[in-house]
């Protein structure tokens, strides 16, 4: 069997070494990491039997789909800010959703919303502004460390993130450290009403779907009223939305 199996994700291999699987061709994709570059590939596994119908060993066919990935990634990424955009927040937010019904476990999902960013630009200009939305969304990647994390912008000043927690107050201190992280940034920001540098308002919504249902127009619905009362609440503070009732932190 060709030495390049032993990169195949983990399920790939375990399929090779089934002796059922060997009968049928497999294909799964390759992502080859170096200092240089991040490499894809298609690679297709098909069997070889004898007359007698013995099976005799394999053979990998491989195709590189790098620029399609590329491609793929440019597709679905905000450019400004580098990260997903609102296309595949709506392909995320239904699918997470999706598996938290199939699963009866725990989704938690924000909106933030730069305090008084309108001022800022007139202040300071649009491109102050566009490096300011930078450095707010290096801000939230850098907060998240979990490949089942996942941070949007949403468009203008506004960003998201789907994340899941096992408890309302862990979602709530992830919430937190989103806004203090943003807040740690000291972009200055003389008119604003709050403070004198950026801060941001999040409006926050956790679902245990082994209590409760909500499908994806709920999720942002909920999410953007607690946004709402925190922006009403003075901003620079997370606000829960849970069970028809608000509750401030």
């Amino acid at each position: 069997m060709d030495k390049n199996i032993n990169n195949m994700p983990l399920e790939f291999v375990k399929k090779l070494h089934s002796k059922n699987d060997l009968e049928k061709s497999l294909e799964g994709e390759v992502c080859v990491f170096s200092k240089d570059d991040t490499l894809w590939y298609q690679n297709s596994v098909m069997p070889i039997f004898d007359s007698d119908g013995k099976h005799l060993g394999e053979v990998l066919v491989r195709y590189d789909i790098t620029q399609k990935k590329k491609f793929e990634e440019l597709s679905i990424t905000d450019p400004l800010t580098k990260l997903y955009n609102r296309r595949f927040f709506n392909d995320t937010l239904n699918r997470e959703i999706k598996k938290a019904q199939r699963e009866k476990s725990k989704l938690s999902f924000l909106i933030l919303d730069i305090d008084y960013f309108k001022k800022y630009n007139d202040s300071y200009g649009h491109d102050a502004g566009d490096k300011a939305l930078q450095s707010v969304a290096n801000a939230i990647k850098n907060s998240l460390h979990r490949g089942s994390d996942y941070a949007f912008r949403l468009g203008g000043e506004e960003f998201g993130v789907i994340f899941s927690t096992k408890t309302q107050e862990t979602s709530l201190q992830l919430a937190n450290f989103i806004r203090q992280n943003v807040s740690n940034l000291k972009i200055e920001h003389s008119n604003s009403l709050v403070e004198n540098y950026i801060t941001v308002s999040i409006g926050l919504l956790f679902v245990d779907f082994n209590e409760e249902n909500v499908d994806a127009h709920g999720f942002y619905t909920m999410a953007d009223d607690a946004l709402y009362q925190a922006k009403e609440n003075g901003r620079n503070q997370v606000v829960l939305y849970e069970n028809e009732t608000l509750e401030f932190f």
